[in-house]
């Protein structure tokens, strides 16, 4: 029978006729969707010493959020507990740019699962198409992603681009 860490950070491993106290920390389980490394280890262990690090690793195309090592302190309990770990599934980064426009991401970090994508274009170009997008559980963005087309000037004659950064060019209408 296993007792968790105490405060003083001795862990009980007990069998129906004794008791072995060991200093370290218990095993703890990865994240859904991914698993723990273990340096050095060769035998099977309840428990780790102190000092000892683990590293969360992803299956697929996963990516870990949070946390990705963890360390056995002193006291019995693994490093930042408080922040969760989470394997992730990545969304495409072409949508994390935008040619003639700008990308801010809610949260900061890789686009995956939950990220919010809000798309604006620079001056003299107008947005064509959904101006935020989110990765769904599927590792897919929600929407097509927009463009930002040159504003233009249209007449009769001629169709001019408005500003410098914008191609020059100008097409005749038909007669």
């Amino acid at each position: 029978m296993y007792y968790p860490p105490g405060r003083d950070g001795w862990v009980f491993i007990c069998s129906t006729s004794q008791c072995v106290s060991l200093s370290g920390c218990a095993i703890i389980r990865p994240p859904r969707d991914g698993g723990i490394r273990y340096r050095g280890l060769t035998q099977d262990v309840q428990v780790l010493p102190v000092d000892y690090e683990i590293e969360y690793i992803c299956r697929g195309n996963r990516v870990i959020v949070g946390p990705k090592v963890r360390k056995c302190l002193p006291n019995g309990t693994w490093t930042d507990l408080s922040q969760h770990s989470r394997c992730l599934l990545l969304c495409p980064r072409v949508w994390t740019s935008l040619e003639n426009g700008r990308v801010s991401s809610r949260p900061l970090g890789p686009p995956v699962e939950g990220t919010v994508l809000h798309y604006s274009c620079l001056p003299g170009f107008i947005l064509m198409g959904r101006n935020s997008t989110q990765c769904n559980k599927m590792g897919k963005w929600d929407t097509p992603k927009p463009v930002c087309h040159c504003e233009c000037l249209h007449s009769l004659h001629t169709i001019t681009a408005v500003q410098h950064k914008c191609p020059i060019f100008s097409v005749k209408a038909p007669q």
